[in-house]
């Protein structure tokens, strides 16, 4: 955006628009029925390098006015037909005229109708015989606000226009992004196929087990950033649906585990788990929760040095009527300034940017928005050097 000035007026870039500054000096209408004292003010007007419309009375004023659009009205209080407070009213009621300024012109004697024209939404007023300096100073600080108000006016629509242009590209984005990572996905799942089937086809060698090994978890990897992503776009428009079952927690945990399992040893990890006995039952998206505990255990083994300890721990919260499932580690810790930004999409461009790392892909927000569909809360507790617990609930009882 670019902001340049001319003749005190500011002119704003802004893409590849231009909201355009108001013209000068100005339009003025004058709606007068005396011939004698409309001449005199129009002439008064012309002189000052204003541009000047008018009319004999308040119809042909009300048509006038709709019709040019003035950047100031001069309204005469008492006309035949249409009297200058019924103008008024009407431009008041306008949306497209209501913020045209308007100056009642009176004679002395009317000062009790003026009062009531200024409740109406008058600006000013003026007493007849006009002053001509009078009229000049009082048209021009008119003319400022009205044209600040254009000014802010064309500003707003240029903005809402380019914020609407924005999220239209934004969602062209989203919508190619969403197709292209859907596209991955089958080719992916047919290469994994693949080279789990090499395993059957006859022995490998050690060095050739290893590449085969090593190639099917990064598969697998891949694939699981590739379903959070697409699970992300489908929660944030609002169309993945929880496949709810009855879920044993212990099973859970057991299933979580034995997943990162080979990550684990290829670190030098111990595994533990601490399963309250007698956990009730819980309607969850197993392949969701599953996913869930996959995603904060894989981090943790990514991020806990070689022969440190993960531990996956599971207790009922009986005053929430949840159960609460917690991830610690004995890794380097994670800044208390960073808490919150972890779990947002754009929160990890930011920290990677900044040359941290606290997960990998965007687990932590997908982990974060299963558990909330279910009802549940997720936070993380660490200090510098201490280690890692992240712990989410979810509830007992469906609402």
């Amino acid at each position: 955006m670019t902001v340049s000035t001319e003749n005190e007026i500011p002119i704003i870039q802004y893409g590849d628009g231009e909201v355009e500054k108001p013209k000068k000096p100005g339009m003025i209408c004058v709606v007068e029925d005396n011939a004698v004292s409309r001449v005199s003010i129009v002439r008064h007007l012309e002189r000052d390098g204003f541009t000047v419309i008018s009319a004999v009375d308040g119809v042909q004023g009300l048509a006038l006015i709709r019709g040019a659009l003035p950047d100031v009205v001069l309204l005469d209080i008492f006309m035949p037909g249409m009297d200058g407070r019924q103008v008024l009213e009407c431009l008041k009621a306008d949306e497209l005229l209501k913020h045209i300024p308007v100056i009642m012109v009176s004679a002395a004697t009317e000062i009790e109708t003026v009062v009531r024209c200024i409740s109406l939404g008058a600006e000013d007023y003026l007493v007849k015989p006009c002053d001509p300096v009078l009229l000049h100073v009082r048209i021009k600080a008119l003319l400022e606000r009205k044209f600040s108000h254009d000014y802010e006016v064309a500003l707003q629509t240029q903005l809402q226009r380019s914020y609407e242009q924005l999220r239209a590209l934004e969602q062209y984005k989203d919508d190619l992004t969403h197709m292209l990572v859907h596209d991955l996905r089958t080719p992916l799942t047919s290469i994994l196929s693949g080279l789990m089937t090499m395993e059957s086809m006859g022995e490998l060698n050690e060095l050739q087990q290893e590449m085969l090994t090593m190639g099917i978890q990064g598969g697998q990897a891949l694939l699981g950033m590739i379903n959070d992503l697409l699970d992300i776009s489908k929660m944030e428009d609002g169309s993945l649906k929880l496949a709810l079952e009855p879920l044993e927690p212990g099973a859970l945990a057991a299933a979580a585990l034995q997943q990162v399992q080979a990550l684990a040893a290829e670190r030098g990890l111990t595994l533990a788990g601490e399963v309250e006995p007698d956990l009730p039952v819980i309607s969850a998206d197993r392949d969701k929760v599953g996913r869930t505990l996959v995603n904060l255990l894989g981090n943790a083994c990514k991020f806990t040095p070689d022969g440190g300890t993960i531990t996956l721990a599971m207790r009922a919260l009986p005053l929430e009527k949840a159960l609460r499932f917690s991830v610690s580690d004995t890794g380097e810790g994670i800044p208390q300034e960073a808490f919150e930004r972890i779990f947002e999409k754009f929160g990890q461009v930011e920290t990677r940017k900044a040359g941290h790392k606290y997960s990998t892909g965007l687990g932590l927000t997908f982990c974060k928005m299963i558990v909330e569909l279910h009802g549940g809360r997720i936070w993380v507790e660490s200090e510098l050097g201490q280690g890692s617990t992240f712990s989410f609930t979810l509830p007992t009882e469906r609402k």
